[in-house]
């Protein structure tokens, strides 16, 4: 019976895990500030490239080797994609 327990609860943790990013992903849209973005995914992040102020893109790295980057333009979210570690 506990190995049943922990088994269930052992699943529903990990569950929990990768749904953060899932929730904060469906809450992202375009023209967002980057202050609204970290807002939602955390404060986690790398600066890939900053060519000026509000001019960057900022990324986020999974535990699943998903990388998220989040270009702004002007301090507002202009695009956003998903690359995946081979």
């Amino acid at each position: 019976m506990k190995k049943i327990l922990f088994t269930l609860f052992l699943a529903t943790a990990l569950t929990a895990c990768g749904a953060a990013y899932n929730t904060a992903l469906k809450q992202i849209d375009l023209g967002m500030t980057k202050q609204e973005v970290v807002g939602l995914m955390g404060d986690k992040y790398d600066t890939v490239e900053q060519r000026s102020y509000g001019n960057e893109t900022i990324m986020y790295k999974d535990r699943y080797k998903n990388y998220w980057y989040f270009v702004f333009v002007d301090n507002h979210l202009n695009k956003w994609y998903k690359e995946t570690e081979n």
